[in-house]
């Protein structure tokens, strides 16, 4: 039985047991702790929030809400356009042109539609993709922090799919949008959860 502690201290900080979780959150945990996943979401059964944890170190991550009393923060971090542009060289990787020329004209639009009758995923503009976000640890610009998760998973001894090549250009929740790498095209759904991926029925030719 794992102990694990509500990291929204500020509404709720209650410590419960898997016993306490919903039958999807519990099998879900255990199975993360048996392949020694380091990042995934579960909901706390008090506050009913989601939150990241980590179940190697039984790391609980406030995720869903800010805490009101603590200090705003001044902004995002982003690397330059220069330390972007390097970092994407140094990965051989590139947005693909006509993705770019669309991501800096008047007709790039923030919420696509991915699938029929469901939420739409709000695609990032060229200064979010450039911001730094935290994977186990580790800090990726956004565009790039599938090579995070890829990382992880290679560890566990599971397939990839070249997914550490491929941009990410919006997210729904915690679910990331990405371009296949493989014909820089097709469009997927990459769930941080599960380490599944799915393919949409969107193109890029589409958002063009």
């Amino acid at each position: 039985m794992i102990k694990i502690s509500c990291p929204y201290n500020w509404i709720c900080g209650r410590e419960f047991t898997t016993e306490e979780l919903s039958s999807h959150d519990r099998d879900f945990v255990i199975s993360a702790a048996a392949k020694k996943m380091k990042l995934i979401f579960i909901d706390c059964p008090v506050c009913k929030v989601s939150f990241s944890y980590n179940p190697s170190t039984n790391e609980s991550i406030a995720s869903g809400m800010m805490n009101p009393d603590q200090k705003e923060k001044k902004g995002p971090v982003r690397k330059t356009l220069k330390e972007f542009n390097t970092l994407l060289k140094k990965d051989k990787v590139a947005i693909p042109k006509e993705y770019l020329d669309y991501l800096l004209s008047e007709q790039f639009k923030a919420k696509p539609e991915v699938w029929k009758d469901q939420d739409s995923f709000e695609l990032f503009s060229y200064d979010a993709l450039r911001e730094v976000v935290n994977i186990d640890g580790k800090d990726y610009v956004t565009a790039r922090q599938l090579k995070g998760f890829a990382l992880s998973l290679s560890e566990l001894g599971e397939e990839t799919d070249q997914l550490d090549k491929s941009i990410v250009i919006g997210e729904s929740g915690t679910s990331l949008l990405f371009i296949d790498s493989r014909d820089q095209d097709s469009l997927f759904v990459f769930h941080p959860d599960g380490g599944d991926r799915e393919k949409t029925n969107l193109s890029l030719k589409d958002l063009l």
